[in-house]
């Protein structure tokens, strides 16, 4: 039995009547238009209808050309400009249809030409768009377009600026979409033109609104019929209705549909994301000339100060992670398949909640929220600055608009947000622009709330703010309905324990607000392993150690609703000069969607399932250096993530300790002789993972070793291991009598961070090794057997200012005479002044590589002379070999 729906017209006149009789006919087709395009790089005028190829390259979409140019290159920036995308193709237009391309994503601004005429433009990357090719078709069915696209910076589209990489192209997918005449809207910002609401809903019943968008092409005015289905799946209907109306000539109309006191169905939440879809039908007499499925979900939503969130009445902490559209090396392009991985990610890491940082992302990323039950914050990309312009603010509107019409009946969806670190770019303006700056962006922030606000008033309104006290003192993040947060303690400033601290003092000034971390994280890179991981060191264990402490803060504190990992996978930011150039590697997982150790701590933490995994994915080798003479045991701390209580270690198929699981954790200290080891958990489950390891002792006499190869990375606690060889550069040792090791100087640090992290010029793969140095080390001293050895000294000289960025880098700095020292061995002169700031440059490495015949019980002294400054070494490896 189904229920019968009232229906509320937008229009003047309008017209009631029951139609029985229906011609089946087509509706509304929707084919895919990704193959067969040509693309080319560059400012020419390309508009108009032609077959020259010459140059061109082919491609299908999804495409962006920035997919390679933004990877560790040795160049500093990526192409931003613009690149025209052609296509013919036969369509033979039919009287009584209307032809429409759709843009899913665009970045940033495209011009469209249909048959050499101006067909139309859009603004903005990130949220899809309709052009109409009916007036412009040709009716000989060969229609030529043309696509002018075009990523330059412009001060009126946002973002201005944003830690991501701003990839230019058409990378979404672009469909062609016919109907009759009249048809669900294509004109309403890329919106459906049907728009699902449910303002009442209980466990027991609901009313569900459907607003409709009609327009009609025709030069008479049309009778039209609206058949409405309220369904989950092919299930039977929940409601049924038809309605007619009357549409004016070339005009668009509104009508409005209820549908109360619906019954049977089951409640949308994480745990049972229950899907219901509402299908829509347009008749013109008796004939079907549109039709539109849109989703929907029952249930409801509030959040609280004091409480944090609850979902259809029931408390539930938002956990989960950002996540950008990105992959390398495929740029912004990504396939619907990789973006159901990401979701599968997500939601595997026992995560309920997404933010898509920081702007609308692929309807595919909304559809798998629906379906796999995540609740979603989605912001457009109003990032870091504004500019004082109505142009600015006009579009930053438009994108608002678009978004909320596009995405608006996902009931994964709860937050509208439209700002983020709004005054991040302050630090970089004149003070006295200051005052007129934050005047505009309070009044533009005013405008977004209220526009917002009338769009959509079912759904919360935020903004993510810094730890920056201009928020407080212009008020802005007063405005937004929730106080999101992008905190980093213990990672860019303070420790762990801050963020408890700063978040205490935020409740007790507004008690009233919904407080909620939209980001926290910190960056870690697979290939750095440290006993003694310390703040902004990147090491796989720092990552642990600060997402542990954080994530358990969150959760303690019930006001906070919710918490947001920064960021689900590590993406593309072409600026940065991190561990890993041009990446920001704070993901749970990997470019190539491999989770990291924080990931399945995080999963150990939030999931309800049962959990029991290794940590240390991407390691093997525990290399340690003895440091004494009876050292015959290699240390290796181990660790495993789990939900359960206790765990139990087996070392080789034997019991060794059983640990505590705190925080998702537990831990171990074994030591183990050099070897292969095969390590297996046992617990109350018949869950046993085993992990395979290597245990390598580096003697702390090398006198009777003939065969030798030891590699240090210097300047810092941790090992790297390059992950092309496996070759394991251990951390730096001080020299001990009769053994070997570093004497004298100091590991650099830059702003209270060990190193410089910055990056390192042609030297992609092993950026981490020149980024920290002993500083004025007077010696490297090894106990060696006679015999002949190469030697390597990596070597740079950095910039000494901390930065996350370094666009201003258009070419290669020098600075002559700043730095010079020399290098003999066993008091032989290898380099008598070296000046590496002068002869290569800043950031550019110095690989010095030589051999050296040791006699006579001599040993090995490798010496390093200041003459002007100190020297910096960054590596030693010493190998035997035979001549």
């Amino acid at each position: 039995m189904t229920r019968q729906c009232v229906f509320i017209f937008g229009i003047c006149f309008s017209l009631v009547t029951n139609i029985v009789g229906q011609t089946a006919v087509e509706g509304r087709q929707k084919i895919s238009f990704n193959s067969g395009w040509l693309f080319s790089k560059g400012d020419r005028d390309a508009s108009l209808p032609d077959r020259a190829t010459l140059g061109w390259q082919s491609v299908q979409f999804p495409h962006t050309w920035n997919d390679k140019d933004v990877l560790a290159d040795g160049e500093r920036g990526y192409y931003r400009g613009i690149g025209w995308y052609k296509k013919n193709f036969r369509l033979q237009p039919e009287e009584g249809k209307k032809y429409f391309l759709r843009f899913e994503g665009v970045n940033q601004e495209a011009e469209i030409f249909v048959n050499g005429k101006a067909a139309g433009k859009h603004i903005g990357g990130y949220s899809a768009f309709n052009i109409e090719l009916t007036p412009f078709l040709d009716p000989s069915a060969e229609q030529y377009i043309s696509v002018k696209v075009d990523n330059s910076f412009n001060e009126n589209i946002p973002p201005l600026s944003a830690d991501f990489t701003f990839s230019g192209g058409i990378y979404r997918p672009v469909h062609l979409i016919t109907t009759g005449e009249q048809h669900f809207s294509m004109s309403d910002y890329g919106g459906p033109g049907v728009y699902v609401s449910t303002p009442r809903v209980t466990s027991q019943n609901a009313d569900v609104h459907i607003e409709y968008h009609l327009e009609n092409g025709n030069a008479y005015d049309q009778a039209l019929t609206i058949e409405t289905i309220i369904q989950k799946e092919s299930s039977s209907a929940l409601a049924r209705k038809k309605t007619t109306v009357i549409v004016p000539a070339l005009q668009n109309r509104t009508v409005e549909v209820i549908c109360p006191d619906i019954g049977g169905f089951e409640l949308w939440s994480p745990d049972n994301p229950a899907m219901y879809y509402v299908e829509s039908h347009l008749f013109k007499s008796g004939e079907l000339v549109d039709n539109l499925t849109q989703p929907f979900g029952f249930r409801w939503f509030h959040f609280d100060p004091e409480k944090g969130f609850f979902l259809n009445g029931e408390n539930l902490k938002l956990m989960g992670a950002n996540r950008h559209q990105d992959r390398i090396p495929y740029g912004n392009a990504l396939s619907d398949d990789m973006h159901r991985q990401d979701m599968r990610l997500l939601k595997d890491m026992g995560a309920n909640f997404l933010r898509t940082a920081h702007y609308p992302q692929a309807t595919e990323i909304l559809d798998n929220a629906d379906q796999l039950g995540l609740l979603v914050w989605e912001e457009i990309p109003l990032v870091n600055e504004v500019t004082i312009s109505r142009e600015h603010d006009e579009n930053a509107e438009m994108m608002l608009k678009e978004m909320i019409r596009q995405h608006y009946n996902h009931p994964s969806v709860i937050i509208w947000a439209y700002m983020n670190e709004i005054y991040w770019a302050h630090r970089f303006k004149p003070e006295e622009e200051l005052p007129a700056r934050n005047r505009a962006t309070l009044a533009l922030a005013r405008k977004l709330e209220d526009l917002a606000r009338e769009l959509d008033p079912y759904r919360y309104t935020a903004m993510a703010m810094h730890n920056y006290p201009a928020y407080e003192e212009t008020g802005l993040g007063d405005i937004p309905m929730i106080a999101g947060w992008n905190l980093y303690h213990g990672w860019y400033y303070g420790n762990h324990e801050d963020f408890g601290k700063f978040m205490d003092e935020q409740r007790l000034k507004y008690p009233r607000r919904i407080h909620f971390i939209s980001e926290y994280g910190a960056g870690s890179d697979v290939r750095l392993y440290s006993e003694k991981p310390e703040k902004f060191d990147f090491t796989i264990e720092e990552q642990i150690n600060f997402t542990r402490a954080i994530t358990r803060q969150i959760l303690d504190r019930p006001y906070i609703a919710g918490g947001a990992l920064w960021n689900l996978i590590d993406f593309s930011s072409e600026r940065r000069v991190d561990a890993t150039s041009h990446i920001n590697n704070k993901g749970l997982v990997t470019v190539d969607r491999k989770p990291k150790d924080a990931y399945y701590l995080v999963q150990a933490m939030l999931s309800e399932k049962p959990v029991s995994e290794w940590g240390y994915s991407f390691r093997q080798q525990w290399v340690h250096a003895a440091v004494s003479p009876s050292d015959t045991l290699v240390p290796v701390r181990m660790y495993a993530f789990s939900n359960q209580k206790t765990l139990s270690l087996y070392v080789n198929n034997r019991f060794s300790a059983e640990s505590e699981v705190k925080d998702g954790m537990a831990e171990w200290l074994l030591c183990l002789p050099p070897g292969k080891h095969l390590l297996s958990l046992g617990q109350n489950s018949t869950y046993t993972p085993e992990k395979r390891i290597e245990t390598t002792l580096i003697p702390f006499h090398l006198k009777d070793e003939p065969t030798l190869d030891i590699a240090m990375n210097l300047g810092v606690n941790y090992a790297f291991i390059d992950s092309r060889t496996g070759l394991y550069w251990i951390p730096e040792r001080e020299h001990r009598s009769g053994s070997w090791g570093i004497i004298g100087g100091k590991q650099l640090y830059i702003g209270d961070k060990v190193g410089t992290k910055e990056d390192i010029l042609a030297a992609d793969e092993e950026d981490p090794l020149y980024q920290t140095m002993r500083v004025d080390p007077s010696e490297f001293r090894a106990d060696v057997p006679d015999g002949t050895y190469e030697i390597e000294l990596l070597m740079v000289d950095y910039v000494r200012k901390s930065r996350r960025f370094a666009d201003e880098d258009k070419e290669i700095t020098y600075e002559p005479g700043r730095r010079v020292f020399g290098i003999s061995v066993n008091g032989r002169v290898v380099e008598q002044a070296i000046d590496m700031g002068g002869s290569y440059g800043l950031n550019v490495p110095y690989r010095l590589v030589f051999r050296h015949t040791v006699k006579d019980n001599a040993g090995l002294s490798i010496q390093f002379h200041p003459f002007k400054r100190e020297p910096v070494v960054s590596a030693i490896r010493i190998r035997s070999v035979r001549y």
